[in-house]
């Protein structure tokens, strides 16, 4: 049984690293006057037939976490624009290639793709985990992280239990991910600030979400 691991998926192609810039701003956002979070969303079925992977895009999409995990914007479904096809297609293929033993054995599994940007400012801070220490409610979750510019904080730290110390805490680089057993750990990112030179700033992730099916 995986707990965590931590590493880096590579080189990041520049097209990738721009199509954050046409994010929508994420409409469950409970801001006023400002928006700091930006995101698409897209799911997907794996399902491992006589050896081989079938890949159905869901349609209709949705992301629902019941309010109990999630009491910033849970209890209802969230609609967001699906992520670009191409973009897409490159998450699909980063999660076949470096995170396939999450599935080995399993005959079906349900993956969401959350692409996220966290924007700050002189004028406002960013909450990458406006709901707090949480649970997500899968199996495995992956937090990638593809760039963070002109930004403080953002510390990524899990824990086993909320009483206890980080079991691991770490500014997550270009490249750099945590897989983590999102049913042994709670999860949470710091704020972050815009760097004191700078007028705003932008972190942005991949979040992919894993269950079992």
């Amino acid at each position: 049984m995986i707990d965590f691991t931590v590493g880096n998926i590579g080189t990041i192609k520049f097209h990738l690293l721009k199509n954050f810039n046409s994010l929508p701003a994420d409409p469950y956002e409970k801001s006023k006057g400002y928006f700091f979070r930006f995101r698409k969303y897209s799911r997907i079925v794996i399902e491992n037939a006589k050896g081989k992977k079938k890949i159905d895009f869901v349609k209709n999409n949705f992301f629902f976490q019941e309010k109990k995990r999630n009491r910033y914007a849970g209890g209802k479904k969230r609609i967001f624009k699906e992520i670009d096809q191409k973009v897409l297609k490159y998450f699909v293929s980063l999660f076949l290639n470096q995170f396939q033993h999450l599935f080995l054995g399993k005959k079906k599994i349900e993956v969401g793709f959350h692409q996220l940007r966290i924007k700050c400012s002189k004028d406002f801070v960013g909450y990458p985990v406006p709901e707090g220490w949480h649970k997500d409610g899968f199996d495995f979750v992956i937090i990638i992280n593809f760039n963070s510019e002109n930004v403080e904080g953002g510390i990524t730290r899990i824990k086993e239990n909320l009483i206890n110390k980080d079991a691991y805490s770490s500014f997550l680089n270009k490249g750099d991910y945590i897989l983590l057993n999102d049913k042994k750990y709670y999860h949470y990112t710091d704020p972050i600030n815009v760097s004191k030179k700078a007028k705003s700033g932008n972190r942005d992730t991949l979040v992919i979400t894993v269950k079992h099916l």
